[in-house]
C-alpha cells in the first residue's frame, strides 16, 4: 500500500513539474543585419537556430533504378477514397460544410495562439537608396512607406507592443537599401497546448463526417 502511495505522489509531482514547465515562457529573437538571426530562449536554454552551421558539400551518391509502383490493393483505404466516399454520402453542400467548420475552427485556434504570444520589443528600420535615380527613390519611398506603415499597423493591433519603433528613410547616398530590423517574442506552451486540445475536440464531428467510410450506405 506505501508503494501504491509512493507512485502516485510521484506521477502526481511529474505532472505539476510538466505543467510548471508549460507555464514557464518561450522566448525567440529575431535579428536582420544583412542576413537572419534566430535565437530561442527556454529557462537557461539559449539555442542558436540562426545562421546554421555551414555544411561541407558532400558527393551525391549514385542513384539507384527507380522500381516501378505496385498498383493499389483493391481492398486498400486511403484519404482520397474516404473523401469521395463522403462527397457520395453528404453531397458537395455537406462536404463543404464540414470543410468550412474545420477551417473556421482552425483560424479560431490560430486566433487564440496569437492572444498568447507577447511581443516584447519590435524594432524596424528601411532605408531606400535613390542615389542612382532620385525620381524612382522617392517614389518607391512612398510606396514602401505606406505598405510598411500599414502592414505594422496591422500587427501591433494584433500583437500589442509597448516597445517598438517603425522607421522608413530615404538616403540620396546610398545605392542599395538598407534593413535593420530586431524582434523579441515568447508565448507560454501551455496556451499553445490548450489551443490544440480545443482544436482536436471540436475537430472529431466535422473530420468524422468527412473522412467516414461507406458502411453506412451499404447497410
Amino acid at each position: 500500500m506505501i508503494v501504491l502511495y509512493v507512485i502516485l505522489w510521484a506521477i502526481l509531482g511529474l505532472l505539476l513539474l510538466l505543467l510548471l514547465l508549460t507555464l514557464m515562457p518561450v522566448g525567440a529573437e529575431l535579428r536582420f543585419d544583412g542576413e537572419f538571426h534566430l535565437r530561442i530562449k527556454y529557462l537557461f536554454l539559449n539555442i542558436p537556430l540562426l545562421p546554421g552551421e555551414p555544411q561541407e558539400e558532400t558527393e551525391e551518391p549514385p542513384k539507384e533504378e527507380e522500381k516501378p509502383e505496385e498498383p493499389e490493393k483493391p481492398g486498400r483505404t486511403d484519404i482520397g477514397g474516404r473523401i469521395k466516399a463522403s462527397l457520395k454520402r453528404e453531397g458537395l453542400g455537406g462536404f463543404l460544410q464540414a470543410l468550412g467548420e474545420l477551417i473556421s475552427l482552425l483560424g479560431q485556434a490560430t486566433a487564440g495562439i496569437l492572444r498568447g504570444f507577447n511581443l516584447r520589443h519590435f524594432d524596424l528600420y528601411l532605408c531606400v537608396a535613390g542615389a542612382g535615380d532620385a525620381a524612382a527613390g522617392a517614389e518607391l519611398f512612398g510606396k514602401i512607406s505606406a505598405g510598411v506603415y500599414s502592414a505594422c499597423g496591422v500587427l501591433f493591433t494584433l500583437l500589442p507592443c509597448r516597445k517598438k519603433g517603425v522607421t522608413v528613410d530615404l538616403s540620396y547616398d546610398l545605392w542599395e537599401s538598407r534593413v535593420d530590423f530586431s524582434a523579441e517574442l515568447s508565448i507560454r506552451p501551455f496556451f499553445v497546448l490548450m489551443e490544440g486540445l480545443k482544436l482536436v475536440i471540436k475537430s472529431i464531428r466535422p473530420l468524422r463526417r468527412i473522412l467516414k467510410s461507406e458502411r453506412k450506405n451499404k447497410q
